[in-house]
């Protein structure tokens, strides 16, 4: 039988259902739960229903599509270790050119023979030259604004001026409470979506004094510090007083009003309020994914613009500043072959590069192998891929990729979410990698902060 009651009465049946379920599901802790003496020989899957289990011997029926308009459709959910740990990392293929670098790490080297779709970690990054991009700040965003408010864009109008040197904070003063803690400002997506997710809910009593207090705290030991006020109309005394106080200390304090002028003078406002970290120096920067066998597609992103073509897809990243660095993941699809054979993303690079003056291509292979153990793939997952994905998904910004909407009915990916970052930070332990255990780190944060 399928699992369906929401997460949060797990608890008071978690003896029924041990007694009267043969699927693994997933309990308050966080933790799957498989029944059956020993686990079985598969993996765990999240669908519709819940978790549920799939022997390694009952191969899915691949989805055959007649109709290049017919919608995709994948032929199960989220494949997820029966063991709960994600013990793979993975390895990234760079695509470069001189000031600037793409770095691609696919969740998935072993991809199901029935079909399905590899998340794709992306991290963009421009070097920048001596004299060509300021130096890092720490610089903290107080959204005292309601609902209704553009606040949302004119915080990613902020995050597109700041550059991987950078780290930024968010605070809600509706609560006086972070939406983000102290990041780097790479995380652009990740940022955005956690303020849209927090825009929607229930919010606090206003307490802009209190969250710019806060604000300057979070951005205290850096040698440039910024706070950036979004508010509605007049904010008080109080908080004018505490923003006078933290000037004096050395913060530069801006604030921009929410309701006040058109929205591209608000923008105007916020981008003079925090200097551009660089010149730009790569325009219209285009990422290709193409696919031996075929077609491929681009189904979601965290960031950008995802463009569909006949048998490929394409993500538009935009224009890119020198010392500028983004990270997006990708939803891409994988046609169903024989096991055993090779699949190949070719992912291939277009921009315009202002410093060579004229348009650049670059190119580069993503290799995985065709594979119909489900187990297998399972266990060959990579960690640091998913465990970025999952906190995405939880702020509804790469929910598909998790069986989309329906997971929200059972609960939400919350509890999935904190079990991958602690499964980050016992790989990180088992193979001593503090770049995994930093990212751990700032996932379990984040997902602390927007609970």
């Amino acid at each position: 039988m399928a699992v369906r009651p929401s997460i949060t009465r797990f608890a008071a049946l978690l003896l029924t259902l041990t007694a009267a379920c043969d699927r693994p599901f997933l309990a308050r802790d966080g933790s799957i739960v498989l029944p059956e003496p020993g686990g079985g020989g598969g993996a765990s899957v999240l669908t519709a229903n819940g978790i549920e289990y799939m022997d390694r011997t009952s191969v899915p029926t691949p989805v055959i599509v007649s109709d290049a308009n017919e919608p995709w459709r994948a032929p199960i959910g989220f494949i997820l270790p029966k063991s709960n740990r994600l013990t793979a990392t993975s390895v990234p293929t760079v695509l470069a050119t001189t000031g600037l670098a793409i770095v691609m790490r696919p969740s998935d080297t072993r991809v199901p023979s029935w079909g399905g779709e590899v998340l794709v970690r992306v991290d963009v990054i421009a070097p920048a030259a001596q004299g060509t991009a300021r130096w890092g700040e720490n610089v903290a965003i107080v959204i005292a604004a309601g609902a209704r408010t553009e606040a949302a864009e004119l915080v990613d109008a902020a995050l597109g001026q700041l550059a991987g040197r950078d780290r930024i904070v968010v605070l809600d003063a509706y609560g006086a409470r972070p939406i983000v803690p102290l990041m780097p400002a790479s995380n652009r997506s990740m940022v955005t979506a956690a303020v849209r997710a927090q825009l929607s809910r229930r919010r606090g009593t206003l307490d802009t004094a209190r969250a710019l207090a806060a604000a300057g705290r979070a951005v205290s030991g850096a040698t440039v510090q910024r706070v950036l006020l979004l508010s509605e109309g007049d904010v008080g005394a109080r908080a004018y007083r505490t923003a006078s106080l933290l000037a004096e200390g050395g913060v530069q304090v801006s604030r921009v009003d929410t309701l006040e002028g058109t929205r591209d003078d608000r923008v105007a406002a916020v981008t003079q309020a925090i200097p551009s970290a660089g010149d730009i120096t790569f325009r219209d920067v285009r990422l290709k994914f193409a696919a031996v066998p075929a077609p491929s597609h681009v189904l979601e992103a965290t960031g950008g613009d995802v463009r569909w073509r006949l048998d490929e897809g394409e993500l538009s990243l935009g224009d890119i500043r020198a010392g500028e660095a983004r990270t997006e993941v990708l939803r891409v699809t994988v046609p169903p072959w024989v096991p055993g054979e090779d699949f190949t993303f070719t992912v291939q690079a277009s921009f315009d590069d202002r410093r060579w003056g004229g348009p650049r291509l670059i190119e580069a292979k993503l290799p995985c192998v065709y594979d119909d153990d489900i187990e297998r793939i399972a266990e060959s997952r990579h960690g640091d891929v998913i465990a970025y994905a999952s906190a995405m998904a939880t702020l509804r910004s790469l929910d598909q990729a998790f069986v989309g909407a329906d997971v929200q009915r059972l609960g939400g990916l919350r509890r999935v979410a904190l079990l991958h970052a602690k499964s980050m930070r016992l790989l990180a332990r088992d193979t001593k990698d503090f770049a995994v255990q930093e990212q751990a780190d700032m996932l379990a944060a984040l997902l602390g902060v927007t609970r």
